[in-house]
C-alpha cells in the first residue's frame, strides 16, 4: 500500500488557511485514515469513501460535517518523503485547492 504513514501538507481555503495531518494505515488491505484538524474545527468529522490506489497516488471521495452533503474529491501522489495534491471541491464549480509543502512526518 503507498502512503503509508503519518504525514503533513498545506491548504489555503475559504474556510481554513494551514497544516492539516493526517494518518494513513493499512486496515487488512483497506486504508485506514485519520485527520488531524486544528482545535477551531475539533468536533469536524470528516467521512471518506471510494479509497484507492493507482501507482503511487492515492485517490478518493469525501464529506465533512461542516459542509453536509458536499463531495470533496481529493488525490494525493506519494513520492518517497514528500506528497503533493489537490481537493477538487465540485459544489464550487470544480475548484481546485492544491495540498502544498507535503511531506512524511515520523
Amino acid at each position: 500500500m503507498v502512503g503509508i504513514g503519518r504525514w503533513v501538507g498545506t491548504v489555503n481555503t475559504l474556510v481554513f488557511k494551514g497544516d492539516v495531518y493526517v494518518d494513513i494505515k493499512d486496515n487488512n488491505g483497506e486504508y485506514d485514515i485519520n485527520f488531524e484538524l486544528p482545535e477551531k474545527f475539533k468536533n469536524v468529522e470528516i467521512r471518506y469513501y471510494d479509497v484507492h490506489a493507482e501507482g503511487n497516488t492515492i485517490k478518493g471521495k469525501g464529506e465533512m460535517t461542516l459542509l453536509p452533503g458536499k463531495e470533496i474529491i481529493a488525490s494525493v501522489t506519494f513520492e518517497g518523503d514528500t506528497m503533493t495534491g489537490t481537493l477538487l471541491l465540485p459544489f464550487l464549480g470544480n475548484r481546485e485547492i492544491k495540498i502544498k509543502n507535503g511531506h512524511r512526518v515520523d
